[in-house]
């Protein structure tokens, strides 16, 4: 049986590029999001952090967990509602969809993503590490 672990909307984004760059070089990336539905969605770590150096950082660690469907994957929507199943790895994006400004970061999936059990051994939900950084 396949369950839902909540009720928090995530999009799934890849970062494709333009084949165009910006003023400053940098290469233009057009988004593609897909829709997951029934996941969770929370924050575990927020402030300042230093790394050895004079500047400061922030930056927000969270955590999310997608539903599994076995044999499937991981339902989702594409951005025309048809169903597709999302692949995830360490180069996507996880979009928060939300009513307050969480919902304009994107966090960067950081590792890949996990296949979580339930107690009988079967495939349950999906569980991600991801990072927002200031700057």
């Amino acid at each position: 049986m396949t369950s839902y672990p909540g009720g928090d909307t995530l999009g799934i984004v890849t970062k494709t590029p333009t084949g165009q760059t910006d003023s400053m070089g940098e290469n233009i990336t057009a988004d593609s999001v897909v829709w997951v539905y029934g996941c969770v969605f929370d924050i575990y770590s927020r402030g300042p952090i230093e790394e050895q150096s004079d500047t400061v950082t922030s930056e927000e660690r969270a955590w999310a967990f997608l539903p599994y469907v076995p044999g499937v994957g991981i339902p989702a929507v594409d951005e025309n509602g048809n169903q597709v199943v999302a692949t995830i790895n360490n180069a996507n994006w996880i979009r928060p969809k939300r009513p307050d400004a969480l919902a304009q970061r994107d966090y960067k999936v950081m590792g890949l993503p996990e296949l979580e059990y339930d107690m009988d051994g079967a495939a349950d939900h999906v569980w991600i590490v991801c990072e927002w950084r200031a700057g």
